[in-house]
Formats: C-alpha cells, structure tokens, sequence
C-alpha cells in the first residue's frame, strides 16, 4: 500500500508546484518523475534514463504532428485567414453569428492552441458585438466554449495526442480523431446554449459595418480540412483489406499517415498570399509555439515512463480501484481522476497527460478494442474540461477579454465548462451503451 501512497505524493507534489509556486508545468513534471523513481528506490541513472526515453518516444511520436499544427496556425494568424473567418461569419451568417463563432472556435482549435486561439478570435467577438445586439460576453463564451472542447477532445491538439501516444495508438489517431470530432459537437453546442441565455432579445448585424470584409482564401479552407480528411480517410482503410484497394492502400496509408498529412497543411497554408513574406518570422513564432508544448508533453511522457516500468504497473488496479474491465465503469474512474486533477492544478493537457500515464498500464491488460479504448481516452479529456477557474490561465485571458469581473467570470465560464464537461460525458456513455 505503501507504494500508491508515493504515487500519491508525486501527483500532489506535481500540482503543488504548479499550482501553488507556480512552477512551469513541464519542470513540475520532470520534478515528480524523478521524485516518483527516487522514492520507489530505482537508481539514479536508471531514473535519468526512463526520462530521457520517454521524452524522445514522446517527440519521436508526436514531435512533428505538434509541430506542423504550430506552424499551421501561424501562417493563418499572419495571412489574416483566422480574422477573415470571422468576416465570413459578419457578411453572410448575420443573425447566427452566435453559432457561427462557437463552431468557428471548434474548427479553428484543431490546429491552434486555445489561448492564442481565443487571444486572436477575439477581435471578431468584438467586430460583431460592435454592429449587433448580442452581447460581447456571449460570444466570447459561444467562442471559448469552441475551443475548449476541440482543445481537449480532436487530436492534433496536445493534450489528446499526449493520451494517444501512452496508450501507444499513434498508428490509429485517425479513428480517434473522428470520435473525438462527434463528441465535440455537442461539447461544443452547451458552451452554445448557455451563452444563448446571456443575449439581449433583438438580434441584428447592421450591414453597412459589414459590406467590404475580406472573405478568406480557399487555401485557408484547405489548409485544415485536408488533413483532417486524409486521416480519417486513412482510418477508413482499416474497414477493407488491403486486397480490395490494390496499390491505392499504400499510398492512402502515406497520405493519411498524421505526419504526412499536416505537412500538406503546411504547404497550404504557406501559398495562402498574405501582406509579408516574412517566413523566418514565421517559423520562429512556431516553434515559439511549438516549445512550451512538446516541453509540456515529453515530460508528461517522462512521469508516464517512470510508472510503466515500476511496480506500480502490477499494483495500480487496486489503487483506482479497477478491478472489472467494465467499460463505462472504467470510462467513469477515469473522468472523476482527469476532473479532480485538472480543478486542483489548472492545465488540462496536465491532467491527461497524468491520468492517461496511470491508467494505460491498468486497462492495457482489460482486452479493449479501439473504440472503447477510444472512449476511455476521450473521458479523460472530458474530465479535463472541469473545471476551468482561478489557476487556469485560459480563465483569465476569456474573462480579461470579455471584461468580465472575477466573481462574474466564475459564474458565467467558469459553470458553463462545469456544463461542457458533464454534459459531454452523458454523450459519452450514451454512446459507449449503444455501441461499447
């Protein structure tokens, strides 16, 4: 028993250090794995070396798929594409503006972190609350709401690509992807419906505010679209034998290969014309972006490796207390573990990167196939979602935003992600009910 209390410890001592000395996530982590290995009595080196093979498996795995979604986004943030969204939303959605920004947000957090998502988006909230009557506020939550729920749910966001690479369904990301795009949706649209209930009555876009808005470029369509395509189409393949497609099969797998496939996306996005050609500024705010991620990541693998070859791999069903390969049971434990981790120390890609570590050797021996394995790990992230407050740095940057006071910001974002999360999880057992 003695051994789950260590586990114990480092998991508190990683939220302690991030949430209370407010030490960067990533050297919380790296803290824990090695306090975690010390404590289990493993030697020194061999605790540096479980480290340091658990960071190049993690950039090895999922290095360039974070990265090439880095530079994706930059060159939409540079090409004024994101913005241009928005101008779509203003010149012909009018009145659904409200929707229209939360599936914007949904769409966009696929290849864009959060923060900087809503950081950017922003503007147009601001655009549309200027010549309509719906409040600044609701859009802001309707937008947010987007992006939270592709953030922790649709890889190639980092939180669930992390999940993905510890369970070691790299190979299959594109079958999670499109479950994590289904549960989305509806994740998505209760962020919707609350700040429905924050609009004035009267809705209305003044069309002399919006009559010479650019309308982005096609290759700023594509530049998401395709690889989202392409994976999912590389995940259809495994329906029909290799037999049946011919020589098409390989060339399918490449081009639907995660790497393969945002590196399409790249070059799409480059050849989006924009004012500057500054591509050295380019690169340099991707990888910018790219640092802190992969950073966060790797470690989280780091700690997760440290677990994988300790004894905690045969002791760990009866410290969570899974005992049955019961998959809504399973999908149960790990929501409550993502939701208490995440409340307590503010990072969502932390808390799956944590529990997602500690639960793979546990259901690695159950016999689950892909989707129920699937579904665990989109649990995991739907934990994640609660509850977004004071230590969360994506809280402050909405309500700063949105101009909301502290005490309003924990009523209206911070209960509305309360709702995203429990309400995603009911779709998630209805689903594992029907199909699990």
């Amino acid at each position: 028993m003695i051994v789950f209390l260590y586990l114990i410890i480092s998991v508190l001592l990683i939220i302690l250090l991030t949430s209370r000395f407010k030490i960067y996530p990533a050297a919380s982590l790296i803290i824990g794995s090695i306090f975690l290995g010390l404590i289990l009595k493993m030697e020194f080196f061999r605790v540096i070396y479980l480290i340091i093979e658990g960071i190049w498996n993690s950039i090895k795995g999922i290095g360039l798929i974070i990265l090439f979604s880095c530079i994706i986004g930059q060159l939409l943030k540079e090409s004024n594409s994101i913005k241009n969204f928005g101008n779509l939303i203003l010149i012909n959605l009018k009145n659904k503006s409200l929707l229209s920004l939360n599936f914007l947000g949904l769409f966009i957090g696929t290849v864009v972190f959060c923060d900087s998502a809503f950081l950017i988006l922003n503007g147009i909230s601001k655009s549309i609350a200027s010549s309509s009557a719906l409040s600044l506020n609701s859009l802001n939550l309707s937008l947010s709401g987007g992006l939270y729920a592709s953030h922790n749910l649709i890889p190639p966001t980092p939180g669930p690509m992390a999940a993905i690479n510890n369970f070691n369904l790299i190979d299959k990301i594109g079958t999670i992807m499109t479950l994590g795009i289904i549960v989305s949706i509806p994740s998505s649209l209760i962020s919707f419906f609350f700040a429905k209930n924050l609009i004035s009555n009267h809705n209305f876009i003044d069309s002399n505010k919006v009559r010479n808005l650019d309308k982005p470029h096609n290759l700023a369509y594509l530049s998401i679209i395709v690889p989202l395509l392409l994976i999912s189409l590389n995940t259809l393949t495994n329906l029909v034998s290799k037999d049946q497609l011919f020589f098409i099969y390989d060339y399918i797998k490449f081009i639907g290969n995660p790497i393969t496939a945002l590196f399409l996306g790249v070059l799409l996005s480059y050849f989006i014309p924009r004012n500057e050609r500054d591509d050295i500024k380019i690169f340099k705010n991707s990888f910018y972006d790219f640092l802190p991620i992969i950073l966060l990541t790797s470690m989280g693998s780091a700690f997760g490796n440290i677990i994988k070859n300790s004894e905690l791999t045969e002791l760990l069903p009866s410290l969570v207390n899974i005992q049955t390969n019961s998959l809504i049971y399973v999908c149960i434990i790990s929501f409550l573990c993502s939701s208490l981790i995440k409340t307590s120390q503010g990072s969502s890609t932390s808390s799956i990167i944590i529990v997602s570590s500690i639960l793979f050797p546990i259901v690695n021996n159950f016999g689950f196939d892909l989707f129920e394995l699937s579904m665990i790990i989109l649990s995991i992230g739907t934990g994640s979602m609660m509850i977004s407050h004071v230590n969360d740095s994506y809280f402050w940057i909405v309500i700063k935003k949105s101009k909301l006071s502290l005490p309003n910001g924990l009523k209206y974002f911070s209960l509305m992600t309360i709702f995203q999360s429990l309400g995603t999880f009911c779709f998630i057992l209805l689903l594992v009910s029907i199909f699990g």
